[in-house]
């Protein structure tokens, strides 16, 4: 077929031959020559139509990252991750936590504090069979669990080593440098004692009615709370304890029937939060004497996070029961529930800081913001086992032989 207009050129050529006349030129394909202002007509026509598209492309990215304009950015960024080998062999994912300016760690013969460049600010030699490790804001307490050996480090240094008369079960050390064990202890189930930045004995109290999973020290050091379980008919039964170092006995008490409580914390000055099987618990009060159950739904637990900062506990629970299609539920100090972001996620790691919230398949790291909208992915280039945000845009990454600090 012709080109519109094509004759006219033919009709110019010398050879009479070529010539057509209009009879000869089927009607389809006769079009008149365009005027000039015809052209620039269709050429504003044309820059009208380009900027609709344009806008209507504007648009639809602009939906689909309608957290915020920032959020929009974010995602445009290019992600920026720096691996570090791990000393040692193998790390388990409770011993890997952020205090200070970095996040340090205990492996089966080191303990390492780094920053975010990668550069070991103190690392120390350890021989325990069951090396843990905790630590708050500027402190950190290494124990040998089931034995009774213990580290206390500072950042940049180790403030004392020793042993405990009876083996340790748990501890804990706040940034006071006061620091607390659970050990055996004749004739009791379980023995508390905190300590002094002196080293000098502060307070003790015995357990004989619940054996205790989990303690966790107040951030000023004047208080502990306590989690203990035990059998009753053949049920499971939890105690919360609640304890203030100037008084003798608990300052509150809370029993839990058909529940394990296996892990606790503060998370403000008058609330302490109590993480089980089925539900979590938040005490609350001067007096701590007030208890809210925040249930799970049937749904199954897969990863928490305290923050004490912003008063908060999340939680990934998994509506299919078997890790997957996680939602993200926010608990207050109240124990109101603030949010429910459902996602479609396995998540196996949470970890928040101020009003951001980063959670981890294994796979990719995804972030929201604290009004529940989706900010920005990035897919890790190795396997993740747990991850500790330090900053609104960056997480310090522990992965199966190595630490990764991302920026995203």
């Amino acid at each position: 077929m012709k080109k519109p207009g094509h004759f006219q050129a033919k009709n110019k050529k010398k050879n009479s031959r070529d010539v057509l006349s209009y009879e000869q030129l089927p009607l389809e394909e006769y079009e008149k020559k365009p005027e000039a202002h015809e052209l620039r007509l269709d050429r504003k026509r044309v820059i009208i139509g380009v900027s609709i598209i344009v806008l209507l492309v504007l648009c639809v990215v602009v939906y689909f990252c309608r957290g915020s304009i920032a959020s929009c950015v974010g995602i445009q960024t290019q992600p920026k991750e720096v691996s570090y080998a791990i000393s040692g062999l193998d790390v388990e994912p409770g011993n890997f936590r952020t205090y200070s300016e970095g996040v340090g760690y205990v492996s089966d013969t080191d303990f390492v504090y780094m920053n975010e460049d990668g550069e070991k600010l103190h690392s120390v030699q350890i021989a325990y069979a069951q090396p843990m490790f905790r630590s708050d804001k500027t402190a950190g307490i290494i124990y040998d669990m089931g034995s009774t050996g213990y580290t206390l480090v500072s950042e940049e240094s180790t403030l004392k080593s020793s042993n405990t008369q009876e083996n340790i079960y748990l501890a804990d050390v706040t940034s006071q440098l006061c620091y607390g064990f659970v050990t055996e202890s004749s004739g009791y189930n379980a023995r508390f004692e905190i300590y002094s930045a002196e080293h000098s004995l502060m307070y003790a109290y015995n357990f004989s009615e619940y054996y205790i999973t989990s303690m966790a020290l107040s951030p000023d050091g004047s208080g502990a709370v306590l989690c203990g379980v035990s059998t009753q008919q053949g049920k499971s039964v939890s105690a919360v304890y609640v304890l203030d170092f100037t008084k003798e006995e608990p300052l509150a008490k809370h029993i839990i029937e058909d529940e394990v409580i296996f892990d606790c914390d503060f998370i403000s000055s008058q609330s302490v939060c109590a993480v089980g099987s089925a539900s979590a618990f938040i005490c609350k009060g001067r007096d701590f004497s007030e208890i809210v159950a925040t249930s799970y739904d049937q749904m199954e637990l897969t990863a928490y996070d305290f923050n004490a900062d912003i008063g908060r506990l999340t939680l990934s629970l998994s509506r299919s029961g078997d890790g997957r299609n996680c939602t993200i539920r926010l608990v207050d100090t109240e124990g109101a529930v603030q949010r429910n972001i459902e996602t479609d996620y396995e998540i196996i790691s949470v970890s928040t800081i101020k009003d951001r919230i980063t959670v981890t398949d294994g796979v990719s790291l995804y972030r929201y913001n604290d009004a529940g909208e989706f900010e920005v992915t990035h897919k890790l280039l190795s396997q993740c086992e747990q991850i500790r945000m330090y900053s609104a845009n960056s997480v310090y990454i522990l992965g199966l032989d190595k630490v990764v600090v991302c920026t995203f």
